[in-house]
């Protein structure tokens, strides 16, 4: 995630990135400080950037975005 686009965020936008991201993670079973769970983070900045507001919403696109399988499965 580049720090920069952590930097237009507000204060509400990083807690609702943060707390969907966690989420995100113990539900597939990813450690959040894991290539996996720096791509979900770094997905959800860019969706939030973009305008996505609802946890519901951001947590169906990171879901869209990234492809757990190949996270765990790298030669898939």
């Amino acid at each position: 995630m580049l720090l920069s686009n952590s930097l237009t965020l507000e204060d509400e936008e990083i807690d609702l990135v943060t707390t969907v991201v966690k989420l995100w993670c113990e539900k597939n079973h990813i450690d959040l400080d894991s290539d996996c769970g720096k791509s979900a983070m770094a997905a959800a900045v860019n969706r939030v950037i973009a305008g996505e507001k609802t946890p519901e919403a951001l947590y169906e696109a990171i879901t869209i975005q990234m492809h757990i399988e190949q996270y765990k499965n790298p030669l898939i």
